[in-house]
């Protein structure tokens, strides 16, 4: 059956971006209402990538020794107050977080679990004073990065398994974990465990989280404490819907449960209307409806798992990730009957659309949008190229010779070309090293590397690593890097089968 009501949303890619050699494993926009919000990424391949939506290039960030999983923007602004995040964490396989400074691409501090296992996850605090970070070791440890020390100011315990997912909310935690269950923590109590829990969230484990602030309607309906939405996704193909309030109860309901996946759950992400995004191993995002539990839209995503997506602010884009090595961002077109809360967001939403696009791509409609900040108005049907393409003299008589707009235009021209020349010579590069590492056998590359091995061995655990990277993990845990499972021996057998195969493979190529 068909209905007459025309679709609450549709969905359109706008831009593919290429760099990553490797899984994406999260992908975040920076919190602002800029124009312009800055887009992190980061991969297996042991890289964070910055990327700048005007012209899709990208800064690489390359400390991490491992793979990296998580990142996380600080809600603090630099210094002058321009809607520009200060800094942002990075946790890696390599046991460490990272704490970036955003201004000057540098690392401010380096933070480190006794245990020196694996970090999956951090989070900052609302006021970007506490820095949250977990993984491997079972443990959620809180940093102040005001303080000149290098110790947690706090470490909480309580879960059995590997911690991958990490959530503030008003001066709570919430956690989820490879077990399955989901722990709420109080930050400034001295009790170190969790208040409230739920044993069998998701069968199989936990994958993901986000939360939203309640908004000022129900705000005034739970006049006391209003509840915390939380959606979780798991390996059990489900999303689920929590309210948790901050009262000394510290309830956790469950709400709802978005059964349509047919993989597990990866990634989700709260935006604006009520709408939530997921993603999944099925290669899918679903957009919901969290309020009433409404499936909304579906779409394939990737050629591989989605294993990250996030909002922007605004929510008129969501970026998402995947194994496929490529980040998507993708523009959310809203039906035009819904009313828009915000006006000036709205406006906001519309400057935006020519601004996350280069000039090449813009249509008449972003044209006519980026004139209006010159104050001109015209009925021409101009698009980008058709500005590209024209003389100054041409642009000069037909914008009553506005000096101001042509300086932006040969600026933005400027941009276009320096691009054109540089993707010309990524895509020749890109192409060689992209054939080359889409050829190498998934087998013949190290689990924790994901590089091609040189010396395999054989753990006890069944699988077979690059010698060098098992006996580093070994030093620093004795659990299997796949399997999060303890390994009962640390000797290592050659994989001569392995080897030869590899020697092969590379004497062919």
């Amino acid at each position: 059956m068909t209905s007459d009501n025309p679709p609450l949303l549709s969905v359109q890619l706008v831009h593919t971006l290429r760099g990553h050699t490797s899984d994406v494993n999260a992908v975040i926009f920076s919190p602002t209402h800029s124009t312009s919000p800055l887009l992190a990424s980061c991969s297996s391949d042991k890289t964070i990538r910055l990327w700048n939506l005007n012209d899709q290039s990208s800064t690489t960030l390359t400390r991490h020794t491992y793979q990296v999983h998580c990142l996380a923007f600080s809600p603090i602004l630099n210094d002058t107050n321009d809607s520009k995040i200060k800094n942002m964490a990075s946790v890696s396989t390599d046991g460490t977080c990272l704490l970036w400074d955003l201004t000057t691409i540098s690392v401010l501090k380096e933070y480190k679990h006794d245990s020196g296992s694996p970090i999956r996850v951090c989070q900052f605090s609302s006021d970007g004073i506490l820095l949250a970070t977990a993984g491997d070791d079972e443990l959620i440890n809180l940093w102040d990065i005001t303080a000149s020390s290098s110790r947690p100011v706090k470490t909480l315990s309580g879960h059995s398994a590997s911690i991958v997912a990490l959530r503030f909310f008003s001066n709570h935690l919430i956690s989820g974990s490879f077990y399955g269950d989901l722990k709420v923590w109080v930050v400034n109590s001295s009790f170190i465990g969790p208040v409230h829990f739920e044993r069998e969230a998701h069968d199989l484990g936990v994958t993901c989280l986000d939360i939203v602030s309640p908004s000022s309607t129900e705000s005034q309906h739970h006049h006391h404490h209003p509840p915390h939405l939380i959606a979780s996704g798991g390996n059990d193909n489900h999303v689920k819907i929590w309210h948790c309030t901050s009262s000394s109860k510290h309830h956790l309901t469950l709400v709802r449960t978005l059964k349509k996946h047919i993989c597990a759950v990866m990634c989700v992400s709260f935006g604006i209307k009520h709408y939530l995004a997921s993603g999944s191993g099925d290669k899918t995002i679903i957009i919901w409806n969290y309020d009433t539990g409404h499936f909304i839209h579906q779409f394939d995503a990737h050629t591989r798992y989605v294993t990250c997506c996030s909002f922007s602010l605004d929510g008129h884009y969501l970026a998402s990730g995947s194994n496929d090595r490529v980040v998507n961002i993708w523009k959310i077109n809203y039906n035009d009957n819904e009313n828009e809360n915000d006006e000036t967001n709205h406006k906001k939403s519309k400057k935006q659309q020519f601004q996350l696009h280069s000039i090449d791509q813009w249509t008449n409609e972003m044209v006519q949008q980026w004139l209006e900040q010159f104050h001109i108005k015209t009925k021409l049907n101009l698009t980008g190229n058709d500005l590209l393409s024209k003389s100054d003299n041409e642009i000069l008589e037909l914008f009553n010779n506005n000096e101001q707009l042509l300086n932006e235009l040969s600026s933005l021209r400027h941009k276009h070309f320096i691009k054109q020349i540089s993707l010309k010579k990524t895509n020749e590069n890109s192409t060689l090293d992209e054939n080359n590492k889409e050829s190498i056998p998934n087998e013949f590359l190290c689990p924790i590397t994901h590089e091609l091995m040189n010396d395999p061995v054989c753990a006890s655990d069944g699988y077979t690593y690059e010698r060098k990277a098992i006996e580093e993990w070994l030093t620093k845990q004795k659990t299997s890097p796949l399997m999060n499972l303890s390994i009962k021996g640390t000797q290592l057998y050659s994989n001569k089968v392995l080897k030869m195969l590899i020697d092969k493979y590379v004497q062919q190529s």
